[in-house]
């Protein structure tokens, strides 16, 4: 799992290198940010070490809080801050919950370690199990984000520049569900048991809440983070089923929403380099204008509510084929949001691309002169969507891949 993720991190962050090519405004700052965050993300994912975990958990805050702040929009400085404020606030949590275990590990064997590896080994008793399982949990869930601590996530993600959308919906957002299965799993199995109906409530809550919110939006990049919530509470559904074939697709799922979300945050930030907004008031009729990038576009759309042949439509088959087995009311429940996802990205795609009939004679003559995807544009949206594909028309290896961890966790 953590090999996989840290491929997809290069690879988001490649194509974030590429997108920002022609970026003018303080650019050696924007990229020393970008690889100072691109280190940390990288941390998280390969750390078997708590402390090493932990440093690198809060080493990112940094780069991204100044990434918004200083290359976002309107109302950047108020969304860094709820940004910051809110992961701060889980992290703080999950510290109680790392120096609780180290501490039982201290009073268990007679030495501090840190080696995560060695308190894999160590079986906690259920009382601590049922604590460390709520604190790690609440810095886990803050990060996901999962309902009801998710409303930083729109104002981030409609302040911050394109290339910082991408990250945090690409890879931000999996160092959570990541954590739930590095960590929550392996070391509090009887706690993970114990709060399956908890977390089962909260992440259908999610996807459907989250994916009715997002048919509500009139604001591109509002809906995509809204999308976002509702794809997260299918890793954590997935996660928490206790199966073999749902950890599976969780873990993939993982994957393919870090593909799609940054694909579809690409697309809305090439309409806002073109037009300057992102309201779909002020949109309408682009694909006769901007053909190539309305194909793009289009197929970034289809990976994200999970279209067969591309990634997301695997992930999500697995979770749900695996929950279905010993939940199947909840992957019942869980299953319309495959459809609600449908519908918002139709709702989407309709409002920017397609309406021409209400267009008006000036905004016909604006379009006219719009210039279409460019090579530093083609580049990040051909790579992205290419290993979509791949991962949906042959996924065999890279479950195969993921296997080792279900195998792992589930004590294999």
């Amino acid at each position: 799992m953590a090999i996989s993720l840290i491929v997809m991190t290069a690879l988001l962050f490649f194509a974030a290198f590429v997108w920002s090519w022609r970026i003018e405004d303080r650019p050696v700052l924007y990229t020393a940010l970008f690889l100072l965050l691109e280190t940390a993300c990288l941390g998280v994912f390969s750390a078997l070490d708590f402390f090493l975990f932990y440093i690198f958990w809060e080493g990112m805050l940094i780069p991204m809080y100044f990434i918004i702040g200083f290359w976002g929009h309107e109302r950047k400085v108020y969304a860094a801050n709820k940004f910051f404020l809110y992961t701060f606030f889980g992290s703080l949590f999950l510290l109680l919950g790392l120096a609780s275990v180290i501490v039982y590990g201290y009073f268990a064997t007679g030495q501090i370690t840190f080696d995560y590896l060695e308190h894999a080994k160590m079986g906690y008793p259920v009382w601590l199990q049922l604590a460390a399982f709520l604190l790690f949990g609440i810095g886990f869930a803050v990060k996901i984000p999962m309902f009801p601590v998710h409303t930083w996530l729109p104002d981030a993600h409609v302040e911050a520049p394109t290339a910082g959308s991408v990250i945090l919906a690409g890879v931000l957002l999996k160092m959570g569900t990541y954590g739930f299965v590095r960590y929550s799993l392996p070391l509090f199995p009887d706690a993970s048991k114990y709060y399956i109906p908890l977390i089962f409530a909260l992440s259908v809550i999610a996807i459907i809440y989250a994916a009715m919110m997002a048919i509500a939006q009139t604001h591109i990049k509002r809906l995509i983070a809204y999308s976002s919530i509702s794809h997260m509470g299918i890793v954590t559904l997935g996660t928490f089923a206790l199966d073999k074939d749902a950890l599976n697709g969780a873990v993939y799922m993982m994957i393919a929403h870090g593909l799609s979300s940054a694909a579809l945050f690409f697309a809305a930030g090439f309409i806002y380099d073109r037009i300057h907004s992102y309201n779909m008031d002020d949109l309408g009729g682009l694909a006769r204008y901007l053909p190539n990038f309305a194909i793009f576009f289009m197929i970034s759309g289809l990976a994200g509510i999970g279209l067969p042949g591309l990634a997301g439509f695997i992930a999500e088959f697995l979770v749900l084929l695996g929950t279905f087995k010993a939940h199947p009311v909840w992957a019942v429940i869980a299953g319309t949001g495959m459809i609600l996802g449908a519908a918002y990205f139709l709702y989407m795609y309709k409002r920017v691309m397609l309406e021409e009939d209400t267009l008006p004679d000036s905004r016909k003559e604006r379009w006219a002169k719009l210039k279409d995807v460019e090579t530093h544009h083609v580049i990040p949206f051909v790579l992205i969507l290419l290993v979509a594909f791949i991962m949906g028309l042959y996924p065999a290896p890279f479950v195969k891949l993921i296997d080792h961890t279900t195998k792992l966790v589930f004590g294999g």
